[in-house]
């Protein structure tokens, strides 16, 4: 057992040993190859063309040092520069969007601002429409009271319906209108039609229709013409139409004057006009028929001032 142990260590010294042998070779050969490089390089110390490279060297690598230096500041000012610019674009942008945000701004404000004048303005507009509406209601009530109690015949009739109401006042007087109380060319007419608001003559155009009246427009709108009926058919159509209205208008005062207009024009077909002996019972009547149903016809009843019944008839 101390032989083996023995043998052990004395491997381990001749490793070390060899270990340090390598060093000492390697020391060796290191300190000569510096000595022999110090000798070479006093050796080319003492060189004047070696002494003239160095030199060039060294001038070369100044030269160099100073263009890497040159180069260094040339880049960093063109950095300078593009960061510059850079920077000035960054501030023209910042300020063109604020610019633009402060002007969006604006003009939201502004749209705000014009929306809720208009909204105030038609608050206004729609009281103020109220206001009328609660007021011409309220007259209208009023008006249809003092209606009430002029047929009544407990009040006087009301100032307002002793006006007239005008199509063109500032134009002449339509001489058809004014003795037929119809006119072709209606509220376009270029003349003025003047209709009192109240008179003891009402009209109701085209009231009475029969198909004799009618074949004037069918002929003219390419309808069928062929049909012919004779004056007795019509004369008898006339007289149950004349027996089954005139006693209706008859319940509400005397009658003057009945007429019905023969004419085909269709402004004048068929217009029925009623005079009574007061204003009084036009209004009922008008009241009665005003909006009424006749032969599936709505009833739009008005009044009228016939200054010559001769004449109008001649007008007819």
């Amino acid at each position: 057992m101390s032989i083996r142990i023995s043998s052990s260590c004395h491997k381990e010294w001749r490793r070390r040993a060899k270990k340090l042998r390598r060093k000492r070779i390697r020391q060796q050969a290191a300190r000569k190859r510096d000595e022999e490089e110090a000798a070479e390089e006093e050796k080319k110390l003492k060189d004047p063309t070696y002494l003239t490279w160095l030199a060039e060297q060294r001038a070369l690598e100044l030269f160099q040092e100073e263009e890497d230096e040159l180069r260094h500041k040339a880049d960093h000012q063109m950095w300078l520069d593009r960061e510059k610019e850079a920077q000035q674009h960054f501030r023209e942008q910042q300020e063109t969007l604020e610019k633009f945000q402060a002007e969006r701004m604006r003009k939201n404000i502004l749209i705000r601002q014009e929306y809720k004048a208009e909204q105030e303005r038609r608050k206004r507009l729609r009281e103020e429409q109220k206001r009328i509406e609660e007021e011409r209601r309220r007259m209208y009530e009023v008006l249809m009271e003092q209606i009430e109690l002029y047929i009544a015949g407990k009040g006087d009739l009301p100032a307002e319906l002793l006006e007239t109401a005008n199509t063109n006042p500032e134009r002449p007087e339509c001489p058809f209108f004014t003795k037929t109380g119809a006119c072709r060319f209606g509220d376009q007419c270029s003349r003025n039609h003047s209709r009192p608001n109240i008179s003891c003559i009402i009209i109701i155009p085209n009231f009475y229709t029969h198909i004799l009246l009618e074949q004037y427009r069918r002929t003219e709108y390419g309808g069928d013409s062929a049909l012919e009926y004779d004056e007795r058919e019509m004369e008898e159509d006339f007289l149950e139409f004349y027996e089954d209205v005139l006693p209706e208008f008859e319940l509400f005062g005397t009658i003057e004057n009945f007429f019905v207009c023969r004419n085909r024009e269709p402004h004048l077909r068929g217009n029925v006009y009623v005079e009574y002996k007061s204003k009084r019972d036009a209004i009922k009547a008008y009241r009665k028929f005003q909006g009424r149903y006749y032969g599936g016809k709505q009833l739009n009843v008005g009044f009228r001032n016939i200054e010559s019944w001769s004449t109008a008839i001649c007008g007819i």
